[in-house]
């Protein structure tokens, strides 16, 4: 699904390519390059997520009745009969469309800076907010590969 976003904004061109006219830019910018990380290795992938025991441990830490809710009633609900296992199902779809919500928000994120690129007026900055744009993309990146590879079940809805 793509959604369209109608934006008015100019673009500023520059035709001065000489680094260096904003210093704290461009020490920024060099200190950006040599920086940059990879997700797809620097990460460990290969590493086991249990989203069972994080359910269970923030259940048992966040409320003494566990995955029950604190003054809740279910009586007359369509909760009433919710078990553990239940409580367990909602706890993981719960934890991963609040993952997933990161992922769009980083997605935001991403277009804003990418935004910045096309309005700031000086190369020196142009190359420093680039530098940003590829952090933002790498963050969509590794949400979006944690939620397929390490979550049992993925939910990757449309932010609400």
């Amino acid at each position: 699904m793509i959604s369209h976003v109608e934006q008015n904004c100019d673009v500023l061109f520059t035709w001065d390519y000489d680094k260096g006219a904003k210093p704290a830019l461009e020490k920024l910018y060099e200190k950006a390059k040599v920086s940059m990380w990879n997700g797809e290795t620097d990460l460990p992938w290969d590493t086991e997520v249990d989203q069972e025991a994080v359910v269970i441990a923030n259940a048992v830490q966040n409320s003494p009745e566990g995955f029950g809710l604190i003054g809740f009633d279910p009586v007359g609900t369509p909760f009433e009969s919710w078990g553990d296992k239940e409580w367990l199902t909602f706890g993981i779809e719960s934890q991963n469309w609040t993952l997933s919500q990161f992922m769009h928000g980083e997605q935001g994120a991403l277009i804003c800076t990418a935004k910045v690129v096309e309005t700031v007026p000086w190369i020196d900055a142009k190359y420093y907010a680039s530098t940003q744009v590829m952090d933002e993309a790498r963050h969509v990146e590794v949400f979006a590969k944690y939620l397929d590879t390490s979550c049992r079940a993925t939910t990757r809805s449309t932010p609400t």
